[in-house]
């Protein structure tokens, strides 16, 4: 039952990361809405669940490096970032 559920959840993160990443806005930019910024965020949070859920059901299968969005900016706040990402 584990497995299955382990499994369901893989194929719903990859959906939802799938969605994120064909859809949000990666054009060059100065400034950075607050909703881009969570998305990115959640996008390689997401990522990152999901790469160890696999390596859980496939502990054999060859690691590849992961492709996390990443943005340089500032946020509408005016709050200089210069990388987006889930260690941000």
């Amino acid at each position: 039952m584990s497995r299955e559920l382990l499994e369901e959840s893989v194929k719903s993160l990859m959906e939802i990361c799938n969605k994120i990443y064909t859809k949000i806005e990666r054009s060059p930019r100065k400034v950075i809405s607050e909703e881009d910024f969570v998305l990115v965020k959640t996008f390689n949070q997401l990522l990152k669940i999901n790469q160890r859920n696999l390596d859980v059901l496939y502990p054999d299968r060859e690691k590849s490096e992961l492709r996390c969005l990443r943005f340089k900016g500032s946020l509408n706040s005016g709050e200089i970032v210069e990388e987006v990402s889930d260690e941000t």
